[in-house]
């Protein structure tokens, strides 16, 4: 399946569907003077004598938050330089969500910027490869250094779904999910429905595909995050101080995230417009960690969601939250408020 933009200009397609990768490679290949691989060593481990076989002399990165090091960076970049690599070359990005990151904001700034494709390989990475945002971790939080940079093509291959670890699988239906509520009632429930008994590939093909159609629509009409784009961040807020803190699986921290802001969006609309008791029988059947948010330390997660990059204000902390299924909204809460929410989910648990 090809789904296109529709920005005004400077377009490009996203390829989704199994033994699709060399094909829709070699599509573009062709019109580079040179063609340079960045790779997660996971999966070059595992596919370099089959799907990646015609990948050549790649540059190898760890796989996860170790690859959005600025130590990394450095050496991404100053392989590319020694390398020779020039302002018509074409790099590929091959890996997870922390590799298409930290291979895209190198895309973004070697040369001050060139052109490359993603080639996102976990369910997580559906999410992450799609926009055109970059960017590597500082010591203060994550992705605090980065830049927006389209991809010329996102190339999903689902084949390589198939070796996914299953906290890998659990963690990349964090954002599968996330991309449901974000759409609407009817889809939250279908997914829910698919996977009442277990989380599985074969279930989740039309819920991915719906889940890049969801993102598109958010980021062709607010590419730089001004506007709606604020709305992808949904539950991100909580969850990324989760993730930093307790070195969390992504998209399992983006769960606990969502169920914080399924009670904080109740709590500011002072009714029950989710079934909070739902989701978390949902949520803790296949596995996600609710008891986690139990644990946290209050101020400990104030001062990290005071770093995120939506806050306008000291004294308060933007937040998205949801007025119903498919209806976001951006607001501030006021810290004091925001720490006594936390507190109360931690009681109700």
């Amino acid at each position: 399946m090809e789904i296109r933009t529709n920005y005004m200009d400077g377009n490009y397609a996203i390829y989704v569907d199994y033994g699709i990768l060399e094909d829709q490679i070699s599509q573009y290949t062709s019109q580079y003077t040179s063609v340079h691989f960045i790779v997660d060593q996971n999966v070059y481990t595992l596919y370099q004598d089959s799907t990646l076989s015609f990948v050549q002399n790649p540059i190898i990165l760890e796989g996860g938050e170790a690859s959005k090091s600025f130590d990394a960076f450095k050496r991404i970049t100053e392989t590319l330089l020694e390398r020779g690599i020039k302002r018509n070359d074409l790099l590929i990005v091959i890996g997870g969500g922390a590799v298409g990151d930290a291979g895209g904001f190198a895309a973004a700034t070697v040369l001050r910027g060139v052109d490359y494709i993603q080639v996102p390989t976990t369910l997580l990475a559906h999410d992450s490869s799609i926009g055109g945002k970059t960017a590597i971790n500082s010591t203060f939080g994550k992705n605090l250094i980065g830049a927006f940079h389209r991809p010329k093509a996102v190339i999903y291959d689902l084949s390589f779904l198939e070796t996914l670890p299953p906290h890998e699988l659990l963690s990349g239906f964090g954002e599968v999910f996330k991309h449901a509520l974000l759409k609407d009632e009817q889809t939250v429930k279908a997914l829910m429905e698919a996977t009442k008994n277990e989380i599985s590939l074969d279930t989740l093909k039309p819920f991915i595909i719906s889940g890049i159609e969801t993102k598109m629509h958010y980021v062709t009409n607010d590419e730089k995050e001004s506007g709606i784009r604020k709305f992808l961040n949904l539950g991100h807020t909580l969850g990324h101080a989760i993730e930093y803190k307790y070195k969390m699986p992504h998209g399992i921290a983006i769960v606990l995230g969502l169920y914080f802001m399924i009670y904080a969006s109740n709590a500011e609309e002072r009714q029950n417009i989710f079934d909070l008791k739902l989701f978390r029988h949902y949520f803790e059947q296949h596995g996600y960690p609710l008891d986690q948010l139990k644990t946290i330390n209050e101020t400990e997660m104030m001062t990290l969601m005071g770093k995120d990059k939506k806050n306008q204000s000291s004294g308060s902390i933007g937040f998205v939250l949801m007025k119903n299924f498919g209806q976001c909204y951006f607001t501030e809460i006021d810290n004091d408020l925001l720490e006594k929410y936390i507190k109360q989910l931690k009681e109700s648990l």
